[in-house]
């Protein structure tokens, strides 16, 4: 992907001064956005018609997973603090598919990556090498040895391909770093139940919390939708009601129905450190990942080591696994959840199984963690005709649609899509 080039190519003689100190006095520039050969001319969004009434821009980036973390970040990159960027998420923290558990125990604390285990690019791509850049530079991240690695068909293993670990035991980390770079204001545990148009802008209503009295609805210049797309997902493109849908044509209704995931159960098992000896012989050599490829489990990642060749801190509280189940067990109990004990036993004492411990599971087990991902990995991404990384719904107000599903289900397919989303929503607002 080339890296746009932003460019100020003339001062406009009109038009209200920016409302920060190191701005105020500043006239408006005139800007062009340098792709290639490609120009896209611009006015920063304060210049721009359709805008609060503050004279900034105001936009809701939906989802703060990799891709709405990538968005945020580009546009602050393009526009500066010339737009208020929201971003709503519905967990309690950033992550989407590259979530991280947190367990605290009296004697230390243990973490797992309960979706992806690294932050996989292409070294081609200079965006992401940039953004890798910046996560080792500020120890967010280091970079992992392939030897490490399982070879699972669902990572790309190819020579110029590059994989991040999280040096404190979380590739979440990486996701909260990138959105406090964008300055962007986070408000977690807030769910989109409906969109629709209103006056020339985005009316966006919240569910209500349970327990909680019902947030009002906010107004919104632009909107960006970051969530999985359509299926059997509990938090999709779905269960966002509202008039936008009707902006989409048939095609694209159609298109979006034909994108397939794939499922896995997570499972993230936080022993004591007796388990440690079993763990460090099974996991022998540098190898952090092993495929196992049964009728229940696809793989096994040992969560400390990972954390340790990382150069993260090593922990007293134990030591923590991580299990992949296969694809076809997972679709099996698709209407199962992580609350299923029966279920979790069945996955938790294969483990003890397949790696050969001897004590019995309860009195190895400090804690556990299982998430569901009913739509995991994309194995069949949105046929676009110009193969485009986002969908914009809506020109006027603008209105996008952006993902793994439309690129590939990898950091670096993540960031393609966040990058061309954000760089499609500020060319709305000329």
């Amino acid at each position: 992907m080339l890296e746009p080039r932003i460019v100020v190519t003339s001062v406009a003689a009109r038009g209200p001064p920016l409302p920060f100190s190191g701005w105020r006095h500043a006239p408006l520039p005139r800007c062009v956005c340098i792709r290639g050969n490609q120009r896209k001319h611009f006015t920063p969004l304060h210049a721009a018609g359709n805008v609060q009434a503050s004279g900034i821009a105001k936009v809701l980036i939906v989802g703060a997973g990799a891709t709405g973390a990538c968005m945020a970040y580009r546009l602050r990159q393009i526009l500066d603090q010339s737009i208020r960027i929201c971003l709503w998420e519905k967990a309690r923290g950033p992550g989407g598919r590259m979530s991280t558990n947190r367990q605290d125990f009296p004697d230390g604390r243990l973490r797992a990556d309960m979706g992806a285990q690294y932050l996989s690019f292409d070294a081609n791509d200079s965006a992401c090498v940039e953004m890798a850049t910046m996560l080792t530079e500020n120890g967010v991240c280091q970079a992992a040895p392939h030897d490490s690695m399982s070879k699972t068909p669902e990572r790309q293993h190819g020579r110029t391909w590059q994989h991040l670990a999280g040096v404190h035991g979380g590739v979440n980390d990486a996701l909260k770093k990138i959105l406090d770079e964008s300055g962007a204001a986070l408000e977690f545990q807030k769910r989109v139940a409906r969109i629709d148009e209103d006056g020339g802008q985005w009316r966006v209503e919240p569910f209500a919390r349970r327990g909680k009295p019902k947030a009002a609805a906010e107004f919104f210049d632009g909107v960006a939708l970051a969530v999985p797309g359509r299926g059997p997902g509990g938090d999709n493109l779905n269960k966002i009601n509202g008039s936008w849908k009707a902006k989409l044509k048939v095609t694209q209704n159609r298109q979006l129905n034909n994108v397939d995931h794939d499922a896995r159960w997570s499972i993230a098992l936080f022993f004591t450190a007796d388990a440690a000896k079993t763990c460090d012989a099974f996991f022998a050599g540098n190898t952090v990942e092993r495929s196992v490829n049964d009728e229940i489990i696809h793989m096994l990642c040992y969560q400390s080591k990972k954390t340790q060749q990382a150069g993260g801190p090593e922990s007293h509280a134990g030591c923590v696994l991580v299990a992949h189940t296969t694809v076809e067990w997972a679709q099996a109990n698709l209407k199962a959840n992580g609350r299923d004990r029966r279920l979790f036993m069945q996955v938790a004492e294969h483990v003890r199984d397949v790696m050969g411990f001897k004590a019995p599971l309860k009195s190895l087990l400090r804690q556990s963690k299982v998430i569901t991902w009913k739509q995991c990995q994309v194995t069949s991404p949105i046929a676009m005709q110009d193969s485009a990384p986002c969908l914009l719904v809506s020109k006027a107000p603008p209105l996008l649609l952006a993902g793994d599903y439309f690129t590939e289900s990898s950091f670096g397919g993540c960031l393609k899509s966040g990058f061309a989303a954000a760089e499609e929503l500020a060319g709305q607002f000329q």
